[in-house]
């Protein structure tokens, strides 16, 4: 058991290419020893994939060794700050490529802690078809690309769960940069119990820098300086 907080971080990708999720239903793909790293060039994406801003948020419970985002002891640490990011606006859920429907946003709330069978959760100014919703809920990653750019038309966020370790992280796609207001929403909702950093995706692309939290934290030597605490 350690009383260290616990650890959320925000890999930011603005704009993003518009890639699998994960390359199969492995729980942690970042494992994989053929694992290479995405090139920084045009892949061959379904739509313009300059309209797209991605966002990927994964947590560590150091009290109890647990990884994963939903695992963190607060979870206000993060579910606080992306509701306010968001701001007042539609929820809809969908569980399977049949399935979708409208949420409460007491129900959104409770699901970005527990996932549950969530394929997708999204949030719009307003409501949102649920054949739009389902559409991205099929069997693998790959099957939603051709189906996720009409719903960000529509959509502001559209959230994915990814399983970790233990629970889930979170990413999420949105037509508008995010960034910016996600990181003033963590600053307005200080926590002693997490700390919270934000850095671009592409410097995460390995375990060893996906998983920095567990080795440069304990080093006397500063953070790189695209590591930014909030």
């Amino acid at each position: 058991m350690s009383d260290a907080p616990d650890i959320l971080k925000y890999f930011h990708q603005e704009p993003a290419l518009i890639e699998p999720l994960t390359p199969d239903h492995d729980p942690d793909a970042r494992r994989r020893a053929d694992r290479s790293p995405v090139p920084d060039g045009p892949l061959d994406d379904p739509f313009d994939t300059e309209e797209a801003y991605r966002g990927y948020l994964a947590g560590t419970n150091r009290a109890d060794d647990r990884v994963g985002l939903t695992t963190l002891r607060p979870p206000d640490a993060y579910v606080a700050p992306l509701l306010d990011a968001l701001g007042q606006g539609w929820w809809g859920r969908a569980l399977a490529p049949d399935t979708a429907h409208a949420l409460e946003a007491d129900e959104a709330r409770r699901i970005l802690q527990t996932p549950g069978r969530t394929a997708a959760l999204v949030t719009a100014e307003r409501p949102v078809a649920p054949e739009r919703m389902a559409a991205v809920a099929g069997d693998g990653p790959r099957r939603t690309l051709p189906a996720l750019q009409p719903l960000l038309d529509a959509a502001h966020v559209v959230f994915f769960p990814e399983p970790a370790h233990d629970g889930h992280d979170w990413t999420f796609f949105s037509a508008h940069p995010m960034r910016e207001r996600l990181v003033s929403a963590f600053r307005a909702h200080p926590t002693d119990a997490v700390r919270r950093f934000v850095l671009p995706h592409k410097h995460a692309r390995s375990e060893s820098k996906f998983y920095f939290d567990t080795w440069q934290l304990t080093e006397p030597s500063p953070l790189p300086d695209y590591i930014e605490e909030v």
